[in-house]
């Protein structure tokens, strides 16, 4: 819910598990035009893994680019969602990556490309 959001993304609650009261999907758009940006003040500099929530389905996409801007960069994982996400049915690890202090972590999901409904539900850092 906290997540920036550019584009139309649909409240859904259909399918479970997911955080909170919901998630929102892309309506099978598939035209980069949907982006959501998830930021997050990171209490100190350091190691962390960054997960992502999404509730998987048969009509999900299976190439969902999830850019993740640390320290180093930006890389971008193409992680499928059609698959049951392997921490806890819930989340999917990204990496583990290296953030910077007084800079906003952000984890940054498209639906540039890709070939079913792109859902959004939440993003961990989790200090390692």
């Amino acid at each position: 819910a906290q997540a920036k959001l550019t584009g139309t993304w649909t409240e859904s609650s259909a399918t479970k598990p997911h955080v909170g009261a919901g998630y929102r999907h892309d309506g099978n758009a598939h035209d980069g035009k949907c982006v959501a940006r998830f930021e997050a003040q990171l209490p100190k500099a350091g190691r962390y893994e960054v997960r992502i929530a999404a509730p998987p389905n048969a009509n999900r996409a299976t190439r969902v680019p999830v850019e993740i801007h640390h320290a180093a960069g930006t890389k971008t994982v193409l992680v499928n969602q059609r698959l049951a996400p392997p921490v806890d049915g819930l989340f999917t690890s990204l990496g583990i990556f290296e953030f910077t202090a007084g800079q906003p972590a952000v984890v940054v999901v498209s639906n540039r490309d890709t070939d079913g409904h792109v859902i959004i539900d939440a993003v961990q850092w989790l200090p390692q």
